[in-house]
């Protein structure tokens, strides 16, 4: 059953306590208060504490790496390359020039013996018989002519000799016919000589052309 506000007064005022009506209503406003109060403190005793932040420590750097980087390498095996480089190149180099002071001296030394059989009294001779297939006479015949020119005679000039008259006649043949045939030429400063013996064997093949 519910009192309106004005009936409760009334009822008060009978009973001789309205001098105690604002006292009381004041201690149960302050009582609503303290409770009021005391509802804000739990609310905020429920609510979580965020955790501490805990300071964080500096990392340490890492330490540098002793082994040397990849282009202090590159730059150590290039330096390390150069050297034996230069050296190849000077070794292809000095073989380029030696290979090609030879070629100039072979070509040379054929055409000197080229002009000498031509201007030789017994030219048509000399050619046939270096046409017959004594590997022998065709290694002399060469000699032979070079006997007034200084020229250094090789296997290889003989060689090229007989190719500017149209006979084959390889290099290692003409060295090996010389090889196995001994008495016939001799070595010196500028390579193979014609003996007396060899001179002879020539001569003597010619009388028979």
């Amino acid at each position: 059953m519910f009192f309106s506000s004005g009936w409760l007064d009334s009822l008060i005022e009978r009973l001789g306590l309205t001098q105690w009506v604002g006292p009381l209503r004041a201690f149960l406003r302050r009582a609503r208060g303290d409770e009021s109060l005391v509802g804000h403190a739990a609310v905020r005793s429920e609510t979580p504490l965020s955790p501490p932040i805990e300071p964080t420590m500096p990392q340490k750097k890492q330490a540098k790496s002793k082994s040397p980087s990849r282009p202090q390498r590159a730059k150590a095996q290039k330096r390390t390359a150069k050297p034996a480089a230069r050296k190849a190149t000077t070794k292809r180099a000095s073989a380029a020039r030696k290979s090609g002071a030879t070629r100039t001296a072979t070509t040379e030394a054929v055409k000197q013996l080229v002009d000498a059989l031509q201007n030789h009294p017994q030219q048509k001779n000399l050619v046939t018989a270096g046409q017959q297939k004594d590997q022998l006479l065709r290694s002399l015949i060469p000699l032979y002519l070079a006997r007034a020119l200084g020229v250094e005679v090789t296997s290889g000039t003989t060689s090229r000799f007989w190719s500017k008259l149209g006979v084959s006649y390889a290099a290692p043949n003409a060295a090996k016919a010389l090889r196995i045939h001994t008495g016939y030429a001799s070595d010196s400063k500028k390579g193979k000589t014609i003996t007396a013996k060899g001179v002879r064997y020539v001569e003597d093949a010619i009388a028979r052309g």
